[in-house]
Parts: structure tokens; C-alpha cells; sequence
């Protein structure tokens, strides 16, 4: 096995936190707290509005929600590399 196959193969092993954000909302804890069980909370982006994915915190991706056999996901359109947005 060369270097690079047994690197690749052991970092397949490494858990990472995978974080696909849909949009944000900022209201009063009060407010939040005064919700009920059916409430609808407005995000702040389309349904149509491409997600935004983080591995481990860090911005890497965007996609579009799909659902596939009954499961919801995410299709990647475009990866983002943040040294060059900054």
C-alpha cells in the first residue's frame, strides 16, 4: 500500500461534524419560548436559496435540499474555498 492510499484510508476513519445550515432567525428568548407544537418560524432565505455546509465548523460547501426516497438531502453545487472569499 503506498503512503498516500494508507493516509487516505486512515482519514476515512476520522469523524467529522457535518452542519447543513438551512437560515437563521433572531428573536427575543421570550419570544421563542412562547412558540407552540405546529408554529412556523421565518428563516431568513428562500426555499430556493442554495444551503450552506460546514465540516467541523468551517464552511466547505454549498448545495440544494432534494428528497430522495423519501429522505431529505443535499445536492452539492459548488465547493467554497474561504481563503479566497476573504
Amino acid at each position: 500500500m503506498t503512503v498516500n492510499r494508507a493516509l487516505e484510508t486512515s482519514l476515512m476513519d476520522v469523524p467529522v461534524q457535518v452542519d447543513v445550515v438551512l437560515g437563521e432567525a433572531r428573536m427575543p428568548v421570550e419570544q421563542l419560548m412562547a412558540m407552540s407544537e405546529g408554529e412556523i418560524l421565518a428563516l431568513d432565505r428562500e426555499t430556493t436559496d442554495l444551503v450552506d455546509i460546514y465540516v467541523s465548523d468551517r464552511l466547505m460547501a454549498r448545495g440544494r435540499l432534494v428528497i430522495a426516497d423519501g429522505e431529505l438531502g443535499v445536492t452539492l453545487s459548488e465547493i467554497v474555498d474561504e481563503r479566497r472569499a476573504a
